[in-house]
């Protein structure tokens, strides 16, 4: 009877763990600083996910490369260092040829809408690119541009012989093209090299104020030339150890809903900065006619051809329509410029 009784009480038990999981940390790993618009986002993105879990995922964010390097984190994810990373392709060129498509320019017109269609049309492709991974989120700036110390920029032949601090491959790539120079300087420092002008401009979102370098860059190219995106993604042992109804939550939070919300607030911080520069004495907001747009379009032609060459050899697929599929989830959402 006594063994009866054990027997019982074992049987209790193994139904009470296999019923009720175990609560685990999320280790999120962002490279951003702390008061970045973009760490609320993601920090109320992970609120939401402890309270859908009852408690049993707790997220826990680092911003400012506290668990390692920026151009890293892709390998964090994959190597399970970090539980969940935020990944700026753009710093590993020639890795992610797919998600380079979206860089190229004059693509993007804003960066909520453009979240929603970014991550309906990279689901698609990250197995084949970022098999390592689970996708969660994607994240980007408000759409960029041209920044410049002395003059306006209006057509591309301007470049030649500026000296610009390109915001990532793609951007580096045009602006050579062009004739211009990149120059290679940590944020912090181009303000002091546009006003010593070593540097004559930079591509940047329209928040200069953040880098602080509005009393050096006065002449702002009112068209959306790039941007630049982030993947949040997660380490597949990490999802894989998770209970049935935690997996449900965290689907439910890796959405392309949940990316365009998570966008909100960066996107208002960087058009409310454009509503400011556009008020700003002594400096000018200028838009360009449709004549200079089309030769901004031909000049980019080349570099196209040369995005989608380099993704079509590395995967075998025809890379025109991989970006027509782009263009669609853009128009979708009326993202597209």
């Amino acid at each position: 009877m006594r063994n009866l009784f054990l027997s019982a009480a074992l049987a209790t038990s193994v139904l009470a763990g296999a019923t009720s999981a175990q609560a685990v940390d999320m280790k999120f790993s962002l490279w951003i600083p702390p008061m970045h618009p973009l760490v609320a986002g993601l920090t109320e993105w992970g609120k939401d996910v402890e309270t859908a879990s009852g408690g049993e995922i707790a997220v826990k964010v680092f911003p400012a490369e506290q668990l390692g390097k920026a151009a890293d984190h892709y390998d964090m994810a994959r190597d399970g260092i970090v539980d969940m990373a935020m990944v700026a392709p753009g710093y590993s060129p020639g890795r992610f040829p797919i998600w380079s498509i979206i860089e190229l320019p004059f693509t993007f017109k804003n960066s909520t809408a453009g979240a929603k269609a970014l991550h309906e049309w990279y689901t698609a492709y990250v197995d084949k690119e970022m098999p390592d991974v689970k996708l969660c989120l994607v994240t980007m700036h408000h759409p960029g541009t041209l920044h410049l110390a002395k003059t306006e920029v209006r057509t591309p032949d301007q470049l030649k012989g500026l000296r610009i601090r390109p915001a990532g491959p793609v951007t580096s790539a045009f602006v050579t093209a062009q004739g211009g120079n990149t120059v290679q300087a940590a944020l912090p420092e181009i303000r002091e090299l546009a006003e010593r002008g070593v540097v004559d401009g930079v591509t940047w979102p329209p928040d200069i104020f953040v880098i602080k370098a509005e009393s050096a860059l006065k002449y702002h190219m009112g068209a959306p030339f790039y941007i630049t995106a982030q993947a949040q993604v997660i380490n597949k042992d990490f999802y894989a150890g998770l209970s049935d109804a935690q997996k449900a939550v965290i689907d439910s939070h890796c959405t392309p809903e949940w990316s365009a919300k998570v966008n909100q607030g960066w996107a208002n911080g960087e058009m409310a900065a454009l509503e400011k520069l556009k008020g700003l004495e002594g400096h000018t907001v200028y838009t360009l006619t449709d004549e200079e747009f089309g030769k901004w379009k031909e000049a980019a032609a080349p570099l196209v051809d040369d995005v989608l060459k380099t993704a079509s050899d590395r995967y075998g697929m025809d890379a025109k329509q991989v970006q027509a599929e782009l263009f669609d989830r853009l128009d979708a959402n009326d993202a597209r410029y």
